[in-house]
């Protein structure tokens, strides 16, 4: 796993040091350069990692409904107010130590999410084989972590670190359903498959009505969708109802073969350095963002 790379851990450290010393533009401008081998304009920001990028630094972090609805459990209550409460994963509650957890009354496969980052989850098929130990030593280091200070996503640092226990396990190889909405509306989606297990996953880029997107990304395979589910055009009436508060927001779904669930609202996928290739597609969903009035707010 990454995470246990000495180089990984080594880098985490060089990102945390950087944080509480340099503008968060200048790390921006640092990383983009890195990952993506281009430099951003946060001036006058165009392309859409640019505009995710200046939203993530200048908007997203004093704006109290994003830090609710990037906070795993929080957004729980935002999706029931929306009317859509049927649609999350249920799930057993919210801890914020794995002492606290009768790890003796999960079920035999379950999540445990932590609630203030990406990827710091614990999927369990088989509760007879987990290392209950190893797992609450990961779990604690965990909510140790702030995930707001690696990439530049500040916003996280405003969610008290906790975690979501025993979230119903969905099975193996799912798929996601990821909708890429820009004011107020869905736009792409990017639909994967098999995401928890990353570098085994595939993914592929679609207009909002299904159609393929000529995207490729050149550290995943590209995964090709054949046949939409037949519950296809309630999950983007949801996508809607659930950006319709956000300049920009990816709401994310989970794809079981009879119904979807929520999984949840990304609002700086890839901390605004998505790979685009062909590199059109990012000057192109770029022209659709429109973030003029979050730039006029913050001169007003």
């Amino acid at each position: 796993m990454e995470r246990n790379n000495p180089l990984y851990k080594a880098r985490r450290l060089c990102q945390k040091a950087a944080y509480r010393v340099l503008p968060q533009e200048v790390l921006a401008r640092i990383y983009s350069r890195a990952v993506l081998h281009e430099d951003i304009d946060l001036k006058d920001p165009k392309t859409f990692n640019e505009k995710v990028q200046w939203l993530k630094i200048h908007s997203f972090p004093n704006d109290p409904l994003v830090v609710r609805c990037a906070d795993k459990y929080a957004v729980r209550g935002y999706i029931g107010e929306k009317g859509l409460g049927d649609t999350l994963v249920p799930s057993l509650g919210s801890w914020s130590s794995p002492d606290d957890i009768n790890w003796d009354a999960l079920p035999n496969s379950f999540v445990i999410k932590c609630a203030h980052g990406c990827a710091y989850n614990v999927i369990c098929p088989d509760k007879s084989k987990l290392d209950i130990e190893a797992t609450k030593k990961q779990l604690a280091k965990w909510l140790k972590e702030d995930f707001g200070v690696f990439n530049v996503e500040p916003h996280y640092s405003k969610i008290s670190p906790r975690m979501i226990v025993g979230e119903e396990f969905l099975g193996e190889g799912l798929t996601d359903y990821k909708f890429f909405c820009f004011n107020g509306e869905p736009k792409y989606i990017y639909i994967s498959y098999d995401l928890a297990h990353d570098r085994q996953a595939k993914i592929g880029y679609y207009d909002v009505d299904g159609k393929p997107l000529s995207i490729e990304r050149d550290d995943y395979a590209h995964y090709d969708v054949t046949e939409l589910p037949p519950y296809f055009e309630e999950m983007k009436r949801a996508a809607k109802v659930l950006c319709e508060d956000f300049t920009f927001v990816r709401v994310d779904f989970f794809a079981t073969p009879d119904r979807f669930y929520f999984a949840e609202l990304t609002f700086t996928p890839s901390a605004g350095m998505m790979p685009f290739n062909p590199k059109s597609y990012d000057v192109e969903w770029g022209r659709e963002l429109d973030i003029s009035q979050c730039m006029g707010s913050l001169h007003e």
